[in-house]
């Protein structure tokens, strides 16, 4: 075979050309640190790179996401703490109430202590997050869950949902719970009922209905589980031509007792069923007021029925069984109330471990994949600087080797 001058030249040019290009690589890698520049250079590690850095993306906002819920569970563990200790005290002041030493003037003093203790409450109850969202709203994070309606009477506006976040690819918490759970649905000791208006109602017209009380409790157990609905007809129903209302049971409608066609007036009391209440306002025809029987209580009207109570009731025989009955009633409602916070507590404690418990197992698994990632994407710099030395000295010898072989000519031999 014939090998030209000029196929030497080439040959020894490429070699050099090619050990150059590997040579370079090599540099671009250790003052890079990664073990190859673009994915044409090892195609299947580029592959997993990138499904590594999305994992560990993932992993990073699931701990973010447990930050927030453990923030948030904590707050609300605090919250609830603070809580219970307001109920605690006016726990021991409704002992104190049933001691038979005191006069009225001193039942009164406790009253007002409970009345500041019951602001201190539903400050509480309305707590904020620390972007501003009400703790206890349930999904309805700017709405303050516990307002007072025209009546005085503390209504929840929040709803009964648990907001949620995700802390792994399977599973996530609740950072929140509905205040209605915690103070409004509150099983009591004795029947109990709630009033509210008809959505129909005029809106304009503002009529209201108090928060009212009980004075015949074995009448209010007799009309459990049943209702009562207060509603307003015209003034031709009255033979003065004034405007009047009617008291019925919810289920047949019956009038209750001679509840018929009552004149009515701003303020008046009613008593019906061993229940007493009051009518404010404007009501016009067609308005409707309902009256609704359970066995849960607001932990607000437990507290605010014993401030009510403590001011009113005198020092005779009737009126101090009355307080008795309202003391025991009262002691049993507190009791049912902090049951259900630290039912809810223990709730949260659980969550906030199944949170840390999360963040470890993140932790642990973004230790494995970075040292995953490391040997797949990082260079090695003990092997890389030894192949640098290697390819410098096979590239040295490629150039003097191209300048022995290209002095080399048949006319030489001439």
């Amino acid at each position: 075979m014939r090998i030209a001058s000029s196929q030497i030249y080439q040959q020894g040019i490429n070699n050099m050309i090619d050990v150059s290009r590997q040579l370079a690589k090599t540099q671009q890698q250790i003052s890079s640190g990664r073990s190859f520049a673009t994915p044409a250079d090892d195609p299947v590690a580029a592959a997993r790179v990138v499904q590594l850095n999305q994992e560990l993306a993932l992993r990073d906002q699931y701990r973010k996401n447990i930050e927030q819920v453990s923030s948030q569970l904590e707050l609300e563990d605090s919250v609830l703490g603070q809580v219970t200790d307001v109920l605690q005290r006016i726990r021991e002041l409704t002992v104190q109430a049933g001691d038979g030493v005191l006069t009225q003037q001193d039942r009164v003093s406790l009253a007002t202590e409970i009345a500041t203790r019951t602001d201190e409450l539903l400050g509480l109850m309305n707590s904020r997050t620390a972007t501003g969202e009400y703790l206890f709203a349930g999904s309805r994070g700017q709405t303050q869950p516990f307002q007072r309606n025209s009546a005085g009477e503390v209504v929840f506006a929040g709803d009964q949902s648990q907001r949620r976040v995700q802390i792994t690819a399977s599973s996530s918490l609740a950072i929140n719970d509905s205040g209605r759970r915690l103070f409004t649905d509150v099983p009591s000791v004795a029947t109990t009922f709630s009033m509210r208006g008809a959505p129909g109602n005029d809106q304009e017209a503002r009529g209201a209905i108090g928060q009212g009380k009980v004075v015949d409790q074995a009448a209010v157990d007799a009309l459990f589980p049943d209702g009562l609905i207060v509603e307003f007809a015209s003034p031709g129903a009255d033979p003065d031509g004034q405007p009047n209302f009617t008291v019925r049971r919810v289920s047949d409608h019956r009038v209750v007792g001679d509840l018929l066609n009552v004149p009515y007036s701003a303020g008046q009391s009613v008593i019906a069923n061993g229940l007493q209440f009051n009518l404010y306002g404007n009501p016009v025809e067609g308005d409707q007021f309902l009256i609704a029987t359970g066995r849960t209580q607001s932990v607000v009207s437990t507290v605010e029925q014993l401030a009510e109570g403590l001011n009113e009731f005198g020092e005779s025989a009737p009126d101090q069984a009355e307080l008795q009955r309202l003391l025991e009633h009262t002691l049993g409602n507190l009791d049912h109330s902090m049951d259900a916070i630290l039912k809810v507590r223990a709730e949260v404690g659980a969550r906030l471990n199944t949170a840390d418990s999360a963040a470890g197992l993140h932790q642990d698994v973004e230790v494995l994949s970075k040292d995953l990632l490391s040997k797949l994407r990082d260079v090695d710099y003990a092997q890389a600087i030894s192949q640098l030395d290697l390819q410098s000295f096979v590239l040295q010898a490629a150039q003097q080797s191209y300048a022995r072989i290209s002095g080399l000519s048949l006319f030489n031999s001439l």
